[in-house]
């Protein structure tokens, strides 16, 4: 996956067909003069920084995936972050270039419109300039294997050399696309793909062996500070019953481990000295008999 970009702005004109497309998505009709069309590569098939590449049979897959997906800028998903819109995908196939697994080299493209507005202007001026260049893809997929041994889990480290092979790792059965974003310095070569994985994000070189350690500790540390937090509310309950409970609860969140543990010490300290903790039905010392019983006397 080389670079993902721009190819061109309103580069030729809006047929019927581009508009049928493009009212899918409008409350009302619009008209050929009343968008702005741009094209753009969203992925390819070859290797990126990160080690890892599309499949062709994956690129279909998004290519239904994409159709529909927001353009944004930065990956930050918020409405007004939203520029365009991708109406259209298709394959494209180069024959005299191959991936690096022997597959002729095949890119994702994609067609995108915005509506002519004055709040756009600067938008469609930026991307015909060439300024709005670079994109980078949000996509979700179900497995993620080594391309040597096709394992999930392996010792092959992407990049590598094993056998006269370079290890990466094949991304496939996409399940969702999220957007597309306009981006200053893409995650991968040239434009790169941002990607997120169903079970989490792994970091590369992580075994999924080792990524599995490292959640059942992070949940253990977790389920820690938890304990920690309710050993605080319990005991401040009983030293401040005047403190709103709310309040105490958003100090706690701010709290580190070892602040947890100092100040619920502290606390349960306090707590035993303002009132003392015994069970309930602790017997009562039983009271010392009088020296003689000549008040019970017949």
């Amino acid at each position: 996956m080389q670079e993902g970009y721009v190819m061109e702005g309103q580069e030729r004109d809006v047929t019927a067909e581009d508009m049928e497309k493009i009212n899918r998505y409008t409350r009302r009709a619009y008209g050929p003069g009343e968008v702005f069309v741009f094209s753009l590569v969203l992925c390819d098939n070859r290797v990126d920084r990160d080690g890892e590449r599309f499949p062709v049979e994956s690129l279909r897959k998004l290519q239904e995936l994409f159709v529909g997906k927001t353009c944004i800028f930065d990956h930050q998903p918020t409405s007004q972050n939203q520029a365009a819109r991708i109406f259209d995908t298709a394959l494209e196939e180069d024959p005299h270039e191959m991936a690096e697994d022997g597959e002729p080299l095949t890119r994702l493209r994609a067609r995108a419109y915005l509506p002519r507005l004055a709040g756009n202007r600067e938008i469609m001026e930026l991307i015909d300039s060439g300024m709005l260049k670079e994109v980078s893809v949000s996509c979700q997929v179900a497995r993620r294997v080594c391309s040597l041994c096709g394992q999930e889990d392996c010792e092959h480290t992407p990049g590598e050399t094993y056998g006269g092979q370079v290890a990466c790792r094949l991304l496939l059965e996409p399940t969702d696309a999220f957007e597309c974003s306009f981006v200053a310095v893409p995650a991968q070569k040239g434009a790169g793909v941002t990607k997120r994985y169903g079970q989490g994000f792994r970091p590369q070189g992580v075994t999924e062996k080792q990524w599995q350690a490292l959640n059942e500790e992070a949940r253990w540390g977790r389920e820690y500070r938890e304990a920690l937090a309710q050993r605080v509310l319990k005991y401040s309950a009983l030293v401040q019953p005047e403190l709103p409970r709310e309040v105490m609860k958003s100090a706690v969140k701010a709290l580190g481990v070892r602040e947890l543990e100092t100040m619920g010490r502290t606390y349960e300290k306090m707590a035993c000295k303002a009132l003392p903790l015994r069970p309930q039905l602790a017997r009562e010392a039983e009271a010392q008999p009088p020296e003689n019983n000549r008040a019970y006397r017949i």
